[in-house]
């Protein structure tokens, strides 16, 4: 299969399990995405950072202190430590058992049958300079390269493993403050203000950057998604596939959004996209 984050003309946007299912199952495990994906999720977003022994490991913290039993930074920790620990039981007893993913583990499951959205981690501070690196290796020895597209906090991240793999989608996530967000709730009340040139570029902001990074595709916060942002990446080529813990999923699929992204796929397939 080929990921395509585009929505096409007429249709519903792609819908992305954030972290699998991880309101129904413990968050980057594969149970949880294998609930997303029984649940109609085309899409799954998971997080990788790497082990104090070079592996590409699928955890969303710096640390394991959240979910799982353990305790310690993923990056102190090798691989045959994060195995030891239940990744399962902090969420429900019925989960007992379930580990940290390697990577390779979830590529090997997704290959032929879901699209994936790559996060790579990199702590406050640090920057892992042989994480997108591994992470191109594995793409490619698993043959997911075309399935896959990736996003960061770290416009390096994405910059190296571009390098490696030039046609990989990718995504800078923006940062947005708490004015940006101010000002985009602002503009959905009252559309005229976007008229206003410094309100514009600053509503625009995540489509700019996305160009100047050299990125594919524009991955805005939710707070700061606006008709506006939309209409104008569309015109200037790139899909837009937002995150965030807050939607609007009724809002957001009227702006025309590429993707939507959810906790809880399958709950937003049976409201939202089934006609």
């Amino acid at each position: 299969m080929k990921l395509n984050l585009w929505r096409a003309d007429g249709e519903r946007p792609w819908l992305v399990g954030h972290r699998g299912a991880c309101a129904v199952a413990p968050e980057n495990t594969m149970a949880s995405f294998q609930r997303a994906w029984e649940e109609g999720a085309d899409v799954v977003e998971l997080d990788v950072r790497r082990s104090a022994d070079g592996h590409v490991v699928v955890i969303h913290d710096a640390t394991v202190d959240r979910t799982t039993d353990g305790h310690g930074p993923v990056a102190e920790l090798t691989l045959q430590e994060l195995k030891r620990l239940d990744a399962g039981r902090w969420f429900d007893p019925a989960f007992v058992g379930e580990s940290i993913p390697t990577l390779a583990e979830v590529l090997a499951w997704a290959r032929g049958r879901i699209g994936l959205l790559l996060e790579l981690k990199y702590d406050h501070g640090a920057f892992d300079s042989e994480l997108a690196p591994a992470v191109a290796a594995l793409l490619r020895r698993h043959g997911v390269v075309e399935q896959t597209a990736c996003i960061s906090y770290s416009a390096r991240g994405l910059l190296q493993i571009k390098e490696s793999l030039p046609g990989l989608p990718t995504g800078p996530i923006v940062r947005g403050g708490r004015l940006a967000h101010w000002l985009a709730r602002l503009s959905h009340r009252i559309p005229g203000l976007t008229r206003l040139p410094a309100l514009r570029r600053l509503l625009l902001h995540p489509l700019t950057f996305v160009q100047a990074m050299g990125g594919d595709f524009v991955a805005p916060s939710t707070a700061m998604l606006t008709p506006l942002l939309v209409r104008a990446s569309h015109a200037a080529g790139f899909p837009v596939s937002p995150g965030g813990r807050r939607w609007d999923y009724p809002a957001a699929i009227a702006m025309g959004v590429d993707t939507i992204s959810s906790n809880d796929p399958g709950a937003v397939r049976r409201a939202y996209l089934t006609e």
